[in-house]
């Protein structure tokens, strides 16, 4: 790839209680379609009503995209791929790329909070 051709994406999660964690990686165009792809779905995220966890009381799934154990199915919030996947806002096999290029983290993450796309126009040097 030519060097001023080079992209990099930046995406941030937060993993509990505003603790965020950042990826860079360097993308091919390809990725970054996928990219906007995942972000218009993201975008479109509502809140929903999760399963009564009391008489009356319905517990209000506000995160965009949980993960492992930051994902709540005990209080009825739906897994990412629950979400994004079943009801064709995005394809698996979108879900899975993007899975590969968002931060590691040991116990999941329950918010993607930024997806930025920065492309190299020029590169100095220093030694």
């Amino acid at each position: 790839m030519n060097d001023k051709n080079r992209k990099f994406a930046i995406i941030t999660v937060d993993t509990n209680d505003a603790d965020y964690i950042s990826n860079t990686v360097e993308i091919s165009e390809e990725h970054a379609l996928l990219l906007a792809r995942v972000a218009n779905a993201l975008k479109g995220f509502e809140p929903y009503e999760g399963d009564e966890i009391m008489k009356d009381y319905h517990h209000k799934c506000r995160h965009n995209f949980p993960t492992g154990e930051m994902c709540r199915t005990d209080l009825g919030e739906l897994t990412a791929g629950d979400y994004y996947v079943k009801t064709d806002l995005i394809t698996e096999d979108d879900y899975i790329d993007f899975m590969d290029l968002v931060p590691y983290t040991e116990h999941g993450f329950h918010t993607v909070t930024e997806i930025r796309i920065l492309a190299v126009i020029g590169e100095i040097k220093l030694i």
